[in-house]
This record gives structure tokens, sequence and C-alpha cells, in this order.
């Protein structure tokens, strides 16, 4: 596969392996570059090396999880502009506000639909 140089780079936080990879496979297959981490320090680390366009956080990972994640990222010079979606099987209207309080562009419940997912991923990238 050609990389193109315009080619937008997505990293996909989640503990579950499987997750990762079924997106990994969806978004490159959209024409994304993609990354993955499985907890909330990796998150971080791999932000701070790939600078990616979108990160895309569970809730509840170890080392921290989500919520520290994008608290780390939202304070970073380097990466507070990165736009961060959350995908969780938690389906809580608090952990919906904080994630919006920490400035997350969505928060998804697993399963999602696939299409509405991958239209607010083109949406927050402006394509």
């Amino acid at each position: 596969m050609i990389v193109a140089e315009d080619q937008k780079t997505v990293l996909v936080a989640d503990d579950d392996r499987d997750l990762v990879t079924a997106l990994s496979i969806r978004l490159r297959a959209a024409g994304y570059k993609v990354v993955g981490a499985y907890d909330g320090e990796e998150t971080y680390n791999q932000a701070i090396k790939h600078t990616p366009d979108l990160i895309i956080l569970d809730v509840r990972m170890p080392s921290g999880g989500g919520f520290f994640a994008i608290d780390q990222i939202k304070h970073s010079l380097k990466l507070r502009d990165i736009p961060v979606i959350f995908l969780t099987a938690f389906d809580d209207e608090d952990m919906k506000e904080q994630a919006k309080e920490l400035g997350a562009e969505g928060y998804f419940r697993k399963p999602f639909n696939d299409e509405e997912f991958m239209g607010v991923i083109k949406q927050v990238l402006g394509e």
C-alpha cells in the first residue's frame, strides 16, 4: 500500500486487542494510518510519538484509562488540539458529561453503528 503524504493518522486505544485490530482493519480500509495502544499510559506515549490526527479512546483501560489519557493529552501543548472520540461499553450520562468536559468530540457506546461512527470520524477530521 502506498502511503499518501496527506494520509491522516488515527490512534486507537482500547484494552480489548481484538477491538483494536478490528477497528484498525476498518480504518485502514478507509485510507487512514492506524496506531494502537492498550492502556492509558501507552495511549499518551503513542500520541507523543506519532502526533495522530484523531484519538479513539476506551474509558476503562489499565494504567489510568481513557479519562486519565485525555486529561494528559489536553494538558500537553503538543497534543491538546488533537480531537478525541470515546468508544466504550458504558452508556452512562455522567461519563458522557465527563468526556465532554474533558474536551471529547464524541462518545459512542459499543457495539456501535459503523456508518455513523465513520461519519463522525470524517466530520471530526474535516473530510
